[in-house]
């Protein structure tokens, strides 16, 4: 009983080192350095195999095999060209200027903190709460779904200090959580949500944009407010979820694929 409790006990210890790391690690707002995120990304492994041993790459949804990663990385490629155009759609709306490449160090740390908020706030927590705590599929996509609009409402309103996130761009953001929940779920990796996810950021915080009238750069707030919060946006966000849920439906589920043979990993 003890030797079980010890057990569980440096588990947890691992568990909140990995939080703990991802927030330190994968944000500008701690840590400057271009090259943090992606060493974030390598912590996050190494505490993820000290929690669970040789299953650690199914549970962080990493469980991909080189296929599926060169399919993912052809989906983000397509997401990014439809990223583009619809941005420079809404920019014309907005009197902004044309999109401004930004340096390479900067897509570097996307392609990473991105792929420890999939490992950490969408493929752990959805291990979580579907094969720990026995939650509907469903009901996780929602609820973590609700949670990651509620947490950028939280950041930037209270610990970024830069306002408040318009209802329109929390909707949108729920939306996208949900799609990208719901692809984890279905795959049982994280190959089309980082796809996702990262087609869209590399362009919205990937690019500056400057106002036309006043010259001034638009900060990351107004960014989140006039374009996830745009009547385009939240129209193609609720096309997606209600897509991804359909799929959902014809295909196995997240505990099914838990529960398949290991495949070759990448």
């Amino acid at each position: 009983m003890k030797s079980e409790l010890q057990k569980i006990g440096i588990q947890l210890l691992w568990i909140i080192l990995l939080l703990f790391t991802h927030v330190l690690f994968s944000y500008y707002k701690y840590l400057h350095g271009w090259w943090c995120s992606s060493i974030g990304t390598v912590l996050i492994l190494i505490l993820c195999y000290l929690s669970w041993n040789k299953d650690y790459l199914r549970i962080a949804g990493l469980n991909l095999s080189f296929k599926i990663a060169v399919k993912s990385i052809f989906v983000a490629a397509i997401v990014i060209l439809c990223s583009l155009l619809l941005m420079k759609y809404i920019a014309e709306k907005l009197n902004v200027s044309s999109i401004h490449i930004s340096k390479w160090i900067d897509y570097y740390h996307d392609v990473f903190y991105i792929l420890n908020e999939e490992i950490v706030i969408g493929a752990l927590v959805l291990f979580y709460l579907i094969q720990k705590r026995k939650i509907k599929p469903i009901y996780s996509s929602v609820g973590l779904a609700l949670f990651f609009s509620a947490i950028h409402f939280v950041f930037y309103r209270w610990i970024f200090n830069q306002g408040i996130i318009q209802i329109p761009a929390l909707i949108t953001l729920f939306l996208i959580g949900f799609v990208r929940n719901n692809l984890i779920i279905v795959n049982g990796h994280i190959g089309y949500s980082w796809a996702f996810h990262f087609g869209w950021i590399v362009i919205m915080f990937g690019s500056n944009y400057q106002h036309n009238d006043t010259q001034m750069i638009m900060s990351e707030l107004e960014i989140f407010n006039n374009y996830l919060g745009s009547t385009e946006t939240l129209i193609i966000s609720f096309v997606l979820a209600i897509v991804t849920f359909l799929y959902w439906l014809k295909r196995t589920t997240f505990q099914e694929q838990y529960l398949k043979p290991k495949r070759k990993i990448l």
